[in-house]
């Protein structure tokens, strides 16, 4: 991702100290904000701008204008939907049970993770290409407390590993049978409607679709299930998913998995 670093209007010196770090790890330009708009140092170095604010949280604004932010999203509706029903088309795609391990291959805002890590109690790991992403949403993840009826979930956000990694290259490295689960959430291709929640992630994240190379790799390290989460009609593209059963859900996606 082409991004340079900046800080809110009023840094303190942490804040300051901090985006300096993180320029020199994913080599990129800091620039002093003093009384500079987003849109002006957007405008001069042609790149999405990395604020890094209270906390140390951090904030993406893309050059289209829109903002990423780690944030629950989905995950809410979907857990208590879960809770009031049993029932979730991810979770029955997995057959997730309690005590099973899951490699979130796509791990984005970890919407999916979040409720993989509710259902089984035990640590999901979570890959994540992008590094500003990754950092975006480690942070996130360690900072997010839920609250009210999402309390019984407070545990889940602790059982998250993000890894920063390309999700073919740290299969490979995996043995055989090492997680019960593996799981996708590649960005969809020609999705069918406008989410906002998801916009300005698919205008950044890396939208590489699932490899018959990659595939065979999860496959191979998955004991249980391997997991597809695709927009509707989309299997029908790709020939090699044609041993892959369907779990429909009730909205606009599906998902993909074989037995193992």
């Amino acid at each position: 991702m082409e991004a340079v670093i900046t800080t809110d209007r009023r840094p303190t010196p942490e804040m300051i100290e901090e985006a300096k770090r993180l320029a020199e790890k994913f080599n990129i330009t800091y620039v002093k904000r003093r009384h500079r708009t987003i849109e002006s140092i957007k405008k001069e170095f042609g790149k999405n701008v990395l604020v890094v604010g209270k906390d140390l949280n951090l904030t993406l604004h893309t050059l289209s204008g829109k903002k990423l932010f780690f944030h629950p999203g989905l995950f809410k509706i979907r857990l208590l939907n879960y809770i009031a029903t049993g029932h979730e088309a991810m979770i029955e795609a997995m057959d997730l049970k309690e005590g099973e391990t899951v490699l979130d291959c796509n791990l984005g805002l970890a919407q999916d993770a979040l409720l993989a890590a509710f259902v089984s109690k035990r640590e999901v790991s979570g890959i994540e290409k992008d590094p500003v992403i990754y950092e975006i949403v480690r942070r996130g993840l360690e900072r997010y407390k839920p609250e009210g009826k999402l309390k019984v979930a407070e545990f889940a956000p602790l059982l998250i590993k993000p890894i920063n990694a390309d999700n073919y290259e740290f299969l490979k490295n995996q043995p055989d049978k090492s997680f019960d689960v593996v799981y996708f959430s590649p960005m969809f291709i020609k999705p069918k409607w406008h989410c906002d929640v998801m916009a300005p992630f698919r205008e950044v994240a890396v939208k590489d679709f699932v490899s018959l190379e990659t595939l065979k790799e999860a496959e191979r390290v998955a004991r249980k299930r391997v997991v597809i989460k695709v927009n509707k009609g989309v299997k029908e593209l790709f020939p090699y998913l044609s041993d892959y059963n369907l779990q429909p859900s009730s909205t606009n996606v599906e998902y993909l998995y074989k037995i193992l």
